[in-house]
This record gives C-alpha cells, sequence and structure tokens, in this order.
C-alpha cells in the first residue's frame, strides 16, 4: 500500500492521530535546489485547508486529490471563489476526544458543592475572547429570562474574566452568575451544563458546539457559525441578539422532558463527530485513494 502525503495548516490532534497511521505521511514541499533544478512540481495527496486562499494554497488545493474542509459552509464558499469539482472536497468537522463523565454523578455533586437544589439548572457561556463570541448579547439573554430555578457560569482565562466582573458589576445577578477563571477541567462544565448559549459573532466553526451536545447540553448558535449545520431551527439564533433565545431557554428551564429529549438528541449527533470517528472517514478516504 503506497503512502498518502498529506499537507495541513495547523497541526491538530486530528492531524497528529493521522500522521501516527503507517500509510500516511507529512507533506515534504521541493527544496530551493530542486526547484532550481526544474524537478517536477510535486503536490500533496490531502490538503487539509483552513482560511484565506492565496495563490499558492490554491495551486496546492487545484493539483490535490481530495481537499478537506471543517464545514459544509467553508466548501461551498471554496467551489463559489475556486469553481473546484464539488466531489474532490471532503467534509471532516473539527473533532475532540470526549472524557468518561459520569453526567448525572457529577451534576448532583456539582450542586451539592454549590449549596445548591438538584432541580437548578446550568446554563453555560465559555469562550478565550468573550467580546467577539458574544457576551454582551449573553448576558442581555439572561436579563430577559423570566425562570429562577438557573444558575449561570461563565468561564474564560483571568484576565477576561476580570474584565467581565468589571462590566457586570451594575446588574444585580446577586448569586445567579458564576465566574469562573482558568478553570482546569473544562469538559467537567460542559457536562454538569444543561443549556450552552454561544451568540458569537464569528462564522468558524465552534467546536464548543459539538462537546456541549456529546456532554447531553441543548445548545444555542447563531445561524451564520458553520456549526450551525449540526443543530435544528429550534437550536438556530438568527442573530447574536436574537430576541427569541431568551423565550426558547425560558421553555426548556420550564418543560424537563422538552430538555431531556434534546440533550439526548444532540449526544446521538456529536457521538458521530469524535476524533475516533472522524478517523474512521479519513481512512476511508484514504482507501479509496489508494484503489485509485
Amino acid at each position: 500500500m503506497s503512502s498518502i502525503t498529506l499537507s495541513y495548516t495547523t497541526k491538530t490532534p486530528f492531524i497528529e492521530a493521522l500522521l501516527q497511521e503507517e500509510n500516511i505521511e507529512e507533506f515534504k514541499a521541493h527544496s530551493l535546489l530542486k526547484k532550481l533544478t526544474l524537478a517536477a512540481k510535486i503536490y500533496p495527496d490531502i490538503c487539509f485547508h483552513q482560511g484565506k486562499i492565496d495563490k499558492k494554497s490554491f495551486d496546492w488545493l487545484k493539483h490535490s486529490k481530495i481537499i478537506i474542509v471543517n464545514s459544509h459552509h467553508a466548501k461551498q464558499a471554496m467551489i463559489e471563489q475556486t469553481q473546484l469539482d464539488a466531489t474532490k472536497i471532503e467534509v471532516i468537522y473539527p473533532c475532540f476526544t470526549p472524557k468518561e463523565i459520569a453526567l448525572h454523578d457529577a451534576k448532583k455533586e456539582f450542586l451539592e458543592q454549590l449549596n445548591l437544589d438538584e432541580k437548578t439548572k446550568i446554563i453555560f457561556f465559555t469562550a478565550n475572547n468573550l467580546k467577539a463570541n458574544g457576551i454582551k448579547e449573553f448576558i442581555h439573554t439572561i436579563l430577559n429570562l423570566n425562570s429562577t430555578n438557573y444558575r449561570v457560569i461563565i468561564a474564560s482565562d483571568s484576565q477576561q474574566i476580570t474584565n467581565l466582573r468589571f462590566q457586570i458589576s451594575k446588574y444585580n445577578f446577586e448569586d445567579r452568575v458564576l465566574l469562573y477563571e482558568n478553570f482546569e477541567n473544562m469538559d467537567l462544565l460542559f457536562a454538569i451544563s444543561d443549556i450552552f448559549v454561544l451568540p458569537t459573532h464569528n462564522q468558524s466553526f465552534a467546536s464548543n458546539i459539538v462537546k456541549a451536545m456529546y456532554y447531553q447540553t441543548a445548545v444555542f448558535v447563531p445561524e451564520h457559525n458553520a456549526c450551525s449545520e449540526l443543530v435544528d431551527v429550534f437550536a438556530t439564533m438568527h442573530l447574536p441578539n436574537d430576541p427569541s433565545t431568551a423565550f426558547k431557554i425560558d421553555a426548556l428551564l420550564s418543560r424537563n422532558e422538552d430538555l431531556d429529549v434534546i440533550k439526548k438528541q444532540n449526544h446521538a449527533i456529536a457521538k458521530q463527530f469524535t476524533l475516533e470517528k472522524e478517523l474512521e472517514k479519513l481512512k476511508e478516504i484514504v482507501k479509496v485513494l489508494n484503489k485509485s
């Protein structure tokens, strides 16, 4: 079986796992010496692409056998910009390796530590850049909730949380909003949460949505974000400041059966996008390339 070469922009855990396969290796472009000797130009078999398409990347995309993008949004944009054959562009969503967490036990223990009733719902928000990911819109949504049986967790690094603490000091949240700085086990926060809201302004795939879904959490994300491809209409926000989001959250907070159904549906969807599952998809693509 011949080796398959791949090029990439960022060495993600998924790329690292791929390079551990015997028949997959990192693409090495010609050295300057070979270029000067007019050696035949070589291209990667598989090209993982993110970001803008410049002259060099277009050349590689055009001549590679398969192009991998991280959403159907990105695939359609590439087709429109380059007129490349759609059949050579495959979608592999950003993935992650989940931790084994007993969700019920984790939630019960977490609420006990906070001295909260076991029926309390957790609404979660986290991002490296709070502003770009819609913290202002998130706070506005929380302010418009009518329900009272919830707590809000906002997690980020110390600088982000320090700035946020100052910004929200004018609101009388009392103990309803919990701010976590540099929390080490972020998977645990997803696991104990009931609703994850990300009113992001970014269009690039928000991998935290997949993580939240895997840990049986209802999610809300704007339709302009690529990960909206994975959610239904109810979970889709028309804009980061969509006024209907507060009404939808209130509905879930008051109807446990509906919330549980959504949690289970989300988990079933997200199971298809773990690192292990996405590796299987890529390996199938490699098999096809080896046969061609």
